[in-house]
């Protein structure tokens, strides 16, 4: 039993019976258990906000559908996390509807709008969406899981099932790989602005 390691084993356990019972409550709490997982899973691979939230609903949808089905066989949240996964490169093989309004968001009026605080940390979030997209997968859904998940890195390692030192080096060149991204996109847009003016 890996108790240690995200700390829910009997518990899920105990959910799942519960939810193919018929507990609408028991099914909430396996959703709120691991929507902060599967958010920084799913959004490692779209990147795109309203993207995310459609895919969130069909996976904890295939989550509560497929509960019939899981035998317990790998843990609960390595499930999920298959489920998220797979959602999540399916909706990104399909071409987004969302992505040009996305790129108007990003174009700054500077007579319609005085930057404040929040406009510009939704503008950061962005950046940094934008940022992340550029990385590889693997890289990108383990600071995901780091960063936005709050998990361990026993957590991630089970859950992405790979071992420890790997999900280590994924984090550490996530990071170097993701200032390199953030610098040159900084650069492109510092010679944009240079060639405006």
């Amino acid at each position: 039993m890996h108790m240690e390691a995200q700390g829910y084993g009997d518990s899920d356990s105990r959910l799942v019976e519960e939810t193919r019972a018929g507990s609408e409550k028991a099914f909430r709490e396996i959703v709120e258990r691991y929507h902060a997982m599967t958010f920084a899973v799913v959004r490692g691979i779209l990147g795109d906000r309203s993207d995310v939230e459609d895919v969130m609903q069909e996976v904890f949808i295939k989550v509560y559908r497929g509960l019939g089905g899981f035998r317990g066989e790998a843990k609960l949240s390595s499930w999920i996390y298959q489920i998220a996964r797979n959602e999540a490169l399916n909706k990104a093989r399909k071409p987004s509807v969302t992505e040009t309004p996305l790129d108007d968001v990003v174009i700054e009026s500077p007579e319609e709008s005085r930057p404040d605080a929040e406009y510009r940390r939704k503008i950061e979030r962005e950046y940094l969406e934008r940022c992340l997209a550029e990385l590889d997968e693997d890289f990108r859904t383990a600071l995901e899981l780091r960063y936005m998940g709050e998990m361990s890195y026993t957590e991630i390692s089970e859950t992405m099932g790979l071992p420890i030192g790997t999900v280590k080096t994924y984090i550490h060149r996530g990071k170097i790989e993701l200032k390199r991204v953030m610098s040159r996109r900084l650069f492109v847009d510092l010679c944009k602005e240079g060639d405006r003016s």
